[in-house]
């Protein structure tokens, strides 16, 4: 990964302040990079910004890897006074310190269809977006998965197969959900590129996330049905999960799509190679999520418990010599957790792609363990206090084994760290681990406990919604972190 020595910060655009119920692209995601870069933290980290399906909301379950979610499309941005003053009256009563999302995206789509016949997208700025023959077709998925309200193998045959033909029926059938769509994605890919843009006039990168896995009802299926593992009806033969284990005894269901990878090598993995370069135009790192599953997945028959699947092997062994000339690895991170392998190790190392550590899952819980001392983890790697899917550190300290804080413990002697927050004592020993990133949440830099966890793997209600009410919050604990980074020389200097 081409960085320095740095830290970073999750901190998800949907847990942002605005007066709209949800964290969008508006002046308060402005605010926050100058927050950001007065703390000297180099990477501010992302989830997936793509459409969220309306049950989980989850970021990691999306209609398409290459469009965006509009929802978090600033109004206040927007121009042409396409809105008038009381149409925002209807967010007024929305909640402020956590996102209602089946309000907030009703409230939004009332207001969407408002712009359906006021999008000429015969203007140039349009026609020159849908140049992009990728977001052309996905735009055209979601005209019509919003038209027809169903997932797409029960679309009747004329919609079953792209071509530009069915863009152009589309047009003539629903000329204003077309439009209305790509104006939305015209005006996420304009005011995502200005925030990114102005984070990085500030010195600070953005690390985007990737999900190894898409949704079954999705763009990405529906327009490579051969490079999915499905029926003759088109079904989920076996979906994606975990593995049970000390975490989640029942293990885990995904529901995601798995992909037919020797259809993938047949095709030169150029579903890939595109998908991972669009996402690198839109951050300057990009994480993938659930590395592990290039090496070896867990399938699970569609509709049954994740005890009863089994183990795949991945691609890995062709995967990334073949596309390593055409992807640059240098902006990569692997969430390389959960499964250890030695193959995963490997490809890493001869491909200098950095791995993570997380302190909450690498401190042992018994004393017959092959745990690393976190003095001694390997440079190379991103140092993680917890992830969205963690608990909050003060959760952790609260929750953990009596051997676990013996180990904690003697860490924090061997690192000589004491100060009067154990939350911000876990935080430095982190920051003074020998790898070249570290990275922790938001809602621990705010020393939150369990009320503010961001997701519980796992559960499918109730994540994903946590925010700020108002960036004042964060004045303090910004301070503490500025002092942190200089103090282990991850303050990143503005040039």
């Amino acid at each position: 990964m081409d960085i320095k020595k740095s830290s970073g910060l999750i901190f998800h655009p949907t847990s942002l302040p605005s007066k709209y119920g949800i964290g969008d692209f508006g002046k308060d995601s402005y605010e926050f990079i100058d927050l950001l870069s007065s703390t000297g933290t180099k990477v501010w980290q992302v989830l997936p910004l793509g459409i969220t399906d309306n049950v989980e909301y989850s970021p990691y379950s999306s209609k398409s890897s290459i469009l965006g979610n509009p929802y978090i499309v600033s109004l206040e941005n927007l121009e042409n006074g396409l809105f008038k003053k009381e149409d925002f009256e209807l967010f007024r009563n929305l909640p402020k310190d956590y996102v209602d999302f089946a309000s907030v995206y009703k409230l939004k789509d009332d207001l969407f269809k408002k712009l359906e016949k006021k999008i000429n997208i015969k203007e140039n700025i349009y026609q020159d977006f849908l140049e992009d023959d990728e977001i052309r077709k996905h735009i055209t998925f979601i005209t019509i998965s919003e038209v027809t309200n169903k997932n797409w193998n029960l679309w009747t045959n004329d919609y079953r197969n792209y071509s530009e033909n069915l863009f152009e029926l589309i047009n003539d059938r629903f000329p204003n959900i077309v439009s209305k769509h790509i104006f939305l994605q015209y005006e996420f890919n304009k005011q995502w590129k200005s925030l990114k843009n102005y984070a990085n006039k500030k010195n600070i990168s953005v690390l985007g996330d990737i999900p190894i896995y898409v949704n079954h009802n999705s763009a990405d299926v529906w327009l490579n049905k051969d490079l999915f593992d499905l029926d003759e009806g088109y079904n989920m033969s076996f979906v994606s999960g975990a593995v049970p284990d000390e975490f989640t005894e029942e293990g885990q269901v995904w529901n995601t799509a798995l992909y037919d990878w020797d259809e993938h090598l047949n095709q030169n993995y150029q579903y890939w190679v595109n998908k991972l370069n669009k996402n690198l135009e839109k951050y300057d790192l990009l994480r993938i999520d659930h590395f592990v599953g290039f090496f070896k997945y867990w399938a699970i028959p569609n509709g049954e418990s994740a005890l009863n699947g089994h183990w795949k092997k991945g691609p890995w062994k062709t995967f990334f010599d073949s596309i390593r000339t055409k992807v640059d690895f240098s902006m990569l991170l692997a969430e390389d957790l959960g499964v250890v392998l030695k193959d995963t190790e490997t490809i890493l190392k001869n491909y200098n792609i950095p791995g993570m550590n997380v302190l909450q899952q690498r401190i042992p819980n018994n004393d017959q363990h092959e745990e690393t001392h976190p003095g001694e983890w390997n440079k190379n790697l991103a140092s993680y206090t917890g992830t969205h899917d963690s608990p909050t550190i003060k959760q952790w300290l609260n929750e953990a084994e009596k051997t676990q804080i013996k180990y904690y413990k003697n860490y924090l002697n061997d690192f000589n760290i004491s100060s009067d927050s154990e939350i911000w004592n876990f935080i430095e020993l982190t920051w003074k681990t020998p790898c070249i990133l570290t990275v922790t949440n938001v809602q621990d830099i705010l020393e939150l406990d369990v009320e503010a966890r961001f997701n519980l793997p796992g559960t499918k209600k109730g994540n994903w919604k946590w925010r700020v009410n108002s960036l004042d919050t964060l004045h303090e604990g910004f301070g503490r972190l500025k002092k942190l980074n200089e103090e282990t020389d991850r303050f990143n200097i503005l040039t």
